[in-house]
């Protein structure tokens, strides 16, 4: 931990470096807070952090690592559509799940709550909801704590297994402690308790849940019932056409907000000069 608390307090304090020699910006002159007083909230925030975080955030998270390039631009895409539907629909949970493993839901599931958390007025919360395989917390660099399973086998409050993001405005419930029944933790009244007190409970929260593929777990289809739209992850040269459909058919179509087409290379014409892997979204 020494080290990564030493990286992020030359990342916290370097962003001080301009502070005036009066201990005091021009916007906070007037309301008495002082330059020394900032920089021990900033190493306190990053003490807090370096408990909080193991390692790096995967690189797969491009939105957090290049939110200006292409990809991320089609991650802030699909983030409008969600938040911003035509037909007066109000999404304020979305699974994102695909029909079999290793094709990209959890990567996508970090991209779109990182990109939800950039926004200027929502906030996100990321669930794991795949207990099964958790990767969550691997590919946003978090410390392991407890999380989804340990809150559906106790009676204590949500917030006790609620932890901060990577972001001011991420929160994260974690997959949590194995176990032998996920499928009948996942598709208990206490889960629909769960997803329902956090739609409604926050006005201004989106929920983006990870689940399990579709055609491997049980569990899947109860969240995607729980859930007001599905965004399916469909991975360029690894989804199988027929898995694919059959996935679809179990979801519904009417319950798909869309696809988001995951690896496939291309150049784009005003960007000739290079190529880059961007996620294409479809709808």
């Amino acid at each position: 931990m020494g080290k990564l608390y030493k990286a992020l307090e030359k990342a916290n304090i370097s962003a001080l470096r301009d502070w005036p020699l009066d201990g005091r910006t021009r916007e906070e002159k007037g309301n008495g807070q002082r330059g020394p007083d900032v920089v021990r909230a900033s190493r306190q925030r990053v003490k807090e952090d370096a408990e909080r975080l193991e390692k790096p955030v995967d690189f797969r998270v491009v939105v957090y690592h290049n939110p200006e390039s292409l990809a991320a631009e089609h991650f802030k895409v699909l983030r409008g559509t969600i938040m911003h539907r035509s037909k007066g629909q109000v999404i304020k949970s979305i699974l994102v799940t695909s029909a079999l493993e290793q094709e990209g839901k959890t990567m996508v599931s970090c991209n779109l709550a990182v990109s939800i958390a950039q926004s200027i007025d929502p906030y996100v919360l990321l669930i794991d909801g795949d207990v099964r395989r958790p990767s969550v917390q691997k590919m946003l660099g978090l410390r392991k704590s407890r999380g989804l399973t340990d809150y559906l086998m106790s009676g204590n409050p949500l917030s006790d297994y609620l932890m901060k993001g990577i972001l001011d405005k991420m929160t994260v419930l974690q997959a949590g402690s194995r176990v032998r029944n996920p499928a009948e933790l996942m598709t208990s009244e206490r889960m629909q308790h769960l997803i329902e007190e956090a739609r409604d409970r926050y006005a201004d929260r989106l929920i983006v849940i990870d689940s399990p593929p579709v055609n491997l777990a049980a569990e899947s289809l109860v969240l995607a019932g729980q859930a007001d739209a599905v965004v399916m992850v469909v991975r360029y040269g690894v989804s199988d056409k027929n898995a694919v459909d059959e996935a679809v058919k179990k979801l519904g179509k009417d319950k798909i907000l869309g696809v988001v087409f995951n690896g496939f290379e291309i150049t784009p014409r005003k960007y000739t000069y290079y190529k880059k892997k961007y996620y294409k979204v479809a709808y």
